[in-house]
């Protein structure tokens, strides 16, 4: 007989560096969940932007429309009545980053000095078309509201005369739609702030003539409707209008057309991105009114709004680290009872050699040895549920608001509920071999009876059936019979399918002056490459969370059937399901 040795020792070490890499894979896993949540966070932020940009505009164009019906409605529109009209609006209220609104004028070239007279006499001495110079054809803007310093700098100005805002009003005209001109530098300008700028146009047609084809549009067209927009202003009261955006560590930039080239740039952000690192971007592309705006977008590190919450990823990492150092402590504590124990029973093994009478003391010494360390290793987690239920019980308030100290608290209740657990079956496995009451016939229907009615929740929630067939009396005490039939009924309700109605058949038979028992079950099943397997200390084919299982179950179901001289072995159910099958002395 060999001298224990102290395997159990690597193995706690083992079990403490497993525990660390799972914890620390746990963490890391939540560490990226957290990042893909900020993530769609920064994606949800830079669709809300696109969403105030095109909702904007199309508001613009509304009011583009509401000129136009002015003019469609009325024979001729005085410049008092666009001031009254663009008054109305509250334009530097409601709509910030809108320069003006106004009118410019159709004029054909042979019309253009009776044009020039005409305003002269109407009180504008000094007015004159610009730039000055022949051309094909003309405009003259001739209504701008508001009519301050600023906006009279474009009174007059012919926008027609100038590519980009010609290009954005010939497409107007023909489309008989708004549409937005390319980057432009407004004549509202002056020496500071000078900010990009663009126009959106609307054609107005002389009344009844037709205009269905582009021919007639052109050759019915009288002026035009627009707006001019300095951009910084129209977007950052565009952006900077939820509170959630208006983020120094977020930056944003609009260029004009479909590529990022800095001459297109027609507005930049606030956001500081100066030496901090990028955590997200995203380009995204407008198409509207005739142009395509590219919005590219930034999330940097920095020192203000959180915007990656890491908390509950250092509370899992805390809090499994915790358990982990619990775990390796408590095993290792068993591990050097069961050294202990092992020492004790290689002497006492050696002293029983010599006398059967000291077999008999030596063993009861071993059992209520193994009772009392099991008494002091279920110390440790009980104490720890007892602190975790007063610190639930005396932080209520802040648990109910604060979903983070909650789990950790449950997940350390759970953890030494397991521990508790694992203490208890270790116990049952050392303790299995001895009987703990006088072994008789005993009556395997009444014993079963006891093993189901504690599970009378759990069968009504899923709702299983439990069917006898024949049940001969065995020859064994009455608590290890109670166990085995304990655990297997445990197994079969908890390893059950989810889409299927749990049927169990529990029936015995004679044979060779034995009986033997069949636990038949329509569960999940057990390949047969596992079925030895599972007999083996901590050995679990699934881990459920939610499941108080330490993998001993079986090895306690084999520890107990063999030490009676019986055998137990698994077979497949007919139909899927797993046979437990074993054998005990019969009743004589």
């Amino acid at each position: 007989m060999k001298f224990p040795n102290n395997r159990g020792g690597l193995l706690t070490w083992l079990v403490l560096l497993f525990a660390l890499l799972l914890t620390g894979f746990l963490s890391y896993r939540l560490k990226i969940n957290v990042e893909n949540a900020a993530q769609r966070e920064f994606e949800r932020r830079c669709d809300e932007i696109k969403f105030r940009i095109e909702a904007r505009l199309e508001v613009h164009k509304q009011i583009l429309l509401g000129g136009a019906a002015l003019f469609d409605a009325s024979q001729e529109v005085t410049r008092e009545e666009w001031r009254i009209y663009v008054h109305r609006l509250s334009l530097d209220r409601h709509f910030n980053g809108i320069q003006a609104l106004g009118f410019a004028l159709w004029i054909p070239p042979e019309e253009l000095k009776t044009h020039e007279v005409q305003f002269r006499k109407s009180g504008f001495p000094d007015y004159r078309v610009k730039p000055e110079g022949q051309r094909n054809a003309y405009t003259s803007i001739i209504y701008i509201e508001p009519f301050d310093t600023r906006n009279q700098r474009a009174f007059g100005y012919d926008m027609y005369s100038e590519p980009i805002r010609h290009a954005a009003m010939r497409r107007a005209v023909d489309n008989n739609d708004a549409y937005l001109s390319g980057k432009v530098t407004l004549l509202q300008e002056t020496d500071s702030d000078i900010q990009a700028g663009t126009l959106m146009y609307l054609p107005i047609y002389q009344k009844n003539k037709p205009i269905e084809t582009i021919e007639q549009r052109r050759a019915a067209i009288f002026g035009w409707v627009y707006t001019p927009f300095r951009m910084t202003n129209l977007l950052s009261s565009i952006v900077l209008n939820s509170a959630d955006i208006n983020d120094s560590n977020f930056n944003l930039r609009v260029y004009d057309g479909a590529e990022i080239r800095p001459e297109d740039l027609l507005y930049q952000g606030d956001g500081n991105d100066s030496n901090t690192k990028s955590l997200f971007n995203s380009t995204i592309q407008i198409q509207f009114y005739g142009r395509i705006w590219t919005l590219h977008m930034e999330k940097y590190e920095g020192t203000g709004t959180v915007f990656i919450d890491y908390n509950k990823v250092w509370i899992v990492l805390g809090s499994g680290t915790i358990i982990s150092f619990l775990l390796f402590f408590l095993l290792r504590s068993y591990s050097m009872v069961k050294l202990q124990a092992a020492k004790m029973a290689f002497e006492l093994t050696m002293q029983l050699r010599e006398s059967e009478k000291k077999l008999t003391m030596i063993n009861a010494d071993l059992l209520q040895f193994t009772n009392i360390a099991a008494h002091h290793l279920q110390e440790p987690p009980r104490r720890i549920i007892s602190f975790v239920q007063r610190l639930q019980n005396d932080l209520t308030d802040i648990i109910s608001t604060n979903e983070d100290a909650a789990f950790a608290l449950k997940f350390i209740e759970q953890s030494a509920l397991r521990q508790r657990a694992l203490v208890r079956d270790i116990q049952l496995y050392l303790a299995a071999i001895q009987p703990r009451a006088v072994v008789n016939a005993v009556d395997v229907a009444s014993i079963l009876a006891k093993v189901v009615a504690k599970y009378t929740v759990l069968i009504r929630q899923t709702n299983a059936s439990i069917e006898y067939g024949e049940l001969p009396s065995v020859m064994i005490d009455r608590p290890r019979l109670y166990d085995i039939f304990d655990i297997l009924l445990d197994n079969a309700l908890h390893y059950r399918k989810p889409d299927n109605i749990l049927k169990i058949h529990i029936y015995g038979e004679f044979k060779e002056k034995r009986v033997h028992y069949y636990v038949e079950d329509n569960g999940i099943g057990i390949p047969a490459e596992y079925r030895e397997r599972v007999f083996l200390v901590f050995e679990r084919l699934q881990v459920n969370d939610n499941q108080d299982s330490t993998g001993i179950g079986l090895a306690i179901v084999r520890r107990i059937i063999e030490s009676c001289g019986g055998s137990v072995s698994l077979k497949e159910t007919n139909g899927g399901g797993t046979t437990v099958i074993f054998d005990l002395p019969v009743d004589t």
